[in-house]
C-alpha cells in the first residue's frame, strides 16, 4: 500500500433523505485527489455488479458516463451477451471512474475498487467512508475535502488493501482447461458453463458441440471465473423434486427451447410447486433445468479456472473476503419458519406494512434508512382486532415480538407475524358459544351493504343490511344478534338479528 493514506468521512451521520448530496461531496474529493496526483484513467479492479452491501437486485444506475459499462440486462432469445465491459483490470477515463464511485457511495449496486498507476486508489468503505491515497501526501486535495465539510485523517492503510485480500487460488483456464472441458462434451454430450464476470452475478453457457465451445469461449469475459457443471437435464420433475426438498442456497438455471438461457438467484422450495399461474419450474419439450449450489462449501465443479490475460499469466486475484451482504445472508438463512423474533419497528409503507429491524448480531454501524431492516409486518398480520390506523398498533420505535411466517432470501426479507404469537379470538369464542345463542355486540363501522359489528374483542362480523328490515344504525349502537354458525377454516362467524 503507498505511504499516504486517508480516511474521508462526514462531519455527521447521513440521513437517507442526503445521501445524494454527500455522496456529490465524496466525489468532488476525490477528483481533487485524483486530478493533483496526474490521474487521467482508472482501473476497475474486484468489480461486483451486487453483492457487497445488499444482493437484492436493483436497476443498473443511469448516468450517461456509465452507459454500456455495467450489466443492464441478460442474456435472451437473440442469443448471449458480448463480454461485459465492467470487469476487473478493465481501464476507464476518469469521469466514468468516478461515476462509479458515486454508484459504490449511494450503494446502487455495483462495488468495486479503483486503483491507477503508482499506486493511487479509491476504496469505498461500509461506514459511508473513502479511503483515498498514493505515494505523495496530496495535501491542497486534503485540504480541499476538509473544507468542504469532510473529515479527513491519515490512516496506516485501506482495509481494502488487495494485500489484505482473502483469496481462493484457481488454476488458469489455459489450452489443458479448454481440452478437458472438449473430452467432457464429446463424453457426456454437453455441460453447463457458469462465467462469473463480475462478484454477485454470472451468465450461463451450455455448449454441446466443439464448434460451441469455440464460440463461447469469444463471449467470455476477460479474468472471469469458470466453473464447468454436469449438463443440464430434461427430467424437469426431477429437478422440481429437489427443489420442493432443499435446504441450501442455490442456483436454478433453465433452458428454454429456444435455447436461451435463465435464471433464479435462489432455488427456494415454493418455486417447486405447480400451482401458481406461471410456474417458476417450467416443464414441456426441449427444455432442460438444473441446480448449481451457491455456497462456498457446497461448491464441486467438474472443472474452474480463472481466465488469463493475453500473455497467459493469471493476474485476477478474486477477493473472498466477506462482506456485510454476506452477514445478511447467513443471518437470515438461520431463520426458520415459526421461530420467534424480537425487533423494533423502523419505518412504514401506509397501509402495507412496517419495516422491523430485527435484533439479530449483525455488526454494521448503519443508521436504519442505510441498514434495510430484514423484517416485514403486513398489516393483516399485526392483530386479531380490527383497528384503522397501522400507528396504533406498530408505530415507528415500538419493540415487537414476532413469529417468522417465511424467509425470502432473494429480497432480504424475513416476513413475521405478531397475531400468531396470540390467542385466535374466534377460537375463544367458538368454544364458548353455541349456535341459537343471543348476543350483544356494537357497530363499529357503516359499510355500503350493511354494518360490522363486534361481538368481542377481536371478534367483528357483517351482516347485511336485508337483515334489518329497514332499520338504519349509527357507529356505537347496540344491536341483539342470534349466532348462526362458526366456521373456523374460513373464518366465518354468522349472525342475524334477534329474533
Amino acid at each position: 500500500m503507498p505511504p499516504f493514506s486517508y480516511r474521508l468521512t462526514p462531519a455527521a451521520a447521513v440521513p437517507f433523505a442526503l445521501r445524494e448530496q454527500v455522496a456529490e461531496t465524496f466525489v468532488a474529493a476525490a477528483r481533487r485527489f485524483a486530478v493533483q496526483a496526474g490521474i487521467d484513467r482508472l482501473t476497475i479492479d474486484n468489480p461486483m455488479a451486487r453483492g457487497f452491501f445488499s444482493f437484492r437486485s436493483r436497476p443498473a444506475p443511469s448516468a450517461p458516463e456509465l452507459a454500456g459499462l455495467l450489466p443492464t440486462d441478460r442474456p435472451g432469445s437473440s442469443g448471449p451477451l458480448p463480454p461485459s465491459d465492467y470487469h476487473d483490470g478493465a481501464r476507464v477515463p476518469l469521469d466514468t471512474g468516478l461515476e462509479l464511485l458515486r454508484a459504490v457511495l449511494l450503494r446502487e449496486g455495483p462495488w468495486c475498487r479503483l486503483h491507477a498507476e503508482e499506486g493511487f486508489f479509491l476504496h469505498v468503505g461500509e461506514r459511508h467512508d473513502l479511503y483515498v491515497g498514493g505515494p505523495t501526501p496530496y495535501a491542497e486535495a486534503a485540504a480541499h475535502a476538509r473544507r468542504s465539510g469532510l473529515t479527513v485523517e491519515p490512516v496506516e492503510r485501506s482495509p481494502y488493501d488487495p494485500a489484505l485480500d482473502e483469496t481462493d487460488p484457481q488454476p488458469p483456464a489455459d489450452g489443458a482447461f479448454w481440452t478437458a472441458v472438449h473430452s467432457l462434451v464429446a463424453e457426456h454430450g454437453g455441460v453447463l458453463v457458469e462465467e462469473r464476470y463480475v462478484g454477485g452475478d454470472q451468465r450461463w453457457h451450455r455448449p454441446t458441440t466443439a464448434a460451441e465451445i469455440t464460440r463461447v469461449r469469444a463471449l467470455l469475459t476477460p479474468r472471469a471465473r469458470l466453473a464447468v457443471w454436469p449438463d443440464l437435464t430434461d427430467d424437469i420433475e426431477a429437478v422440481r423434486a429437489a427443489v420442493l426438498r432443499s435446504e441450501r442456497l442455490e442456483l436454478l438455471v433453465q433452458q428454454d427451447p429456444d435455447g436461451s438461457m435463465h435464471w433464479s438467484r435462489i432455488a427456494e422450495p415454493w418455486m417447486g410447486r405447480t400451482d401458481y399461474s406461471h410456474p417458476m419450474i417450467r416443464a414441456g419439450a426441449h427444455r432442460r433445468a438444473g441446480l448449481v449450489p451457491l455456497a462456498p462449501a457446497d461448491r464441486r465443479p467438474l472443472l474452474s479456472g480463472v481466465l488469463p490475460d493475453a500473455d497467459g499469466v493469471v493476474r485476477a486475484r478474486w477477493r473472498t473476503n466477506r462482506t456485510p451482504a454476506d452477514e445478511r445472508r447467513t443471518l437470515l438463512g438461520s431463520l426458520r419458519t415459526g421461530d420467534v423474533v424480537t425487533g423494533t419497528v423502523v419505518s412504514g409503507l401506509d397501509d402495507v406494512g412496517v419495516h422491523v429491524d430485527l435484533d439479530l448480531d449483525l455488526d454494521l454501524d448503519l443508521d436504519h434508512e442505510w441498514r434495510c431492516p430484514m423484517g416485514f409486518l403486513r398489516v393483516p398480520e399485526m392483530s386479531w382486532e380490527y383497528f384503522e390506523d397501522v400507528a396504533e398498533v406498530a408505530p415507528i420505535g415500538r419493540r415487537i415480538r414476532a413469529e417468522v411466517l417465511h424467509v425470502d432470501l432473494e429480497w432480504e426479507r424475513a416476513s413475521l407475524s405478531v397475531k400468531a404469537l396470540l390467542p385466535d379470538p374466534r377460537r375463544a369464542f367458538a368454544r364458548a358459544h353455541q349456535i341459537g345463542d343471543n348476543l350483544t355486540g356494537t357497530v363499529t363501522k357503516i359499510i355500503p351493504f350493511g354494518v360490522s359489528v363486534r361481538i368481542a374483542p377481536g371478534v367483528d362480523c357483517v351482516v347485511h343490511e336485508t337483515e334489518f328490515s329497514g332499520r338504519t344504525f349509527e357507529v356505537g349502537d347496540d344491536v341483539r344478534l342470534t349466532l348462526l354458525g362458526v366456521n373456523l377454516e374460513s373464518r366465518w362467524i354468522g349472525f342475524a338479528p334477534e329474533a
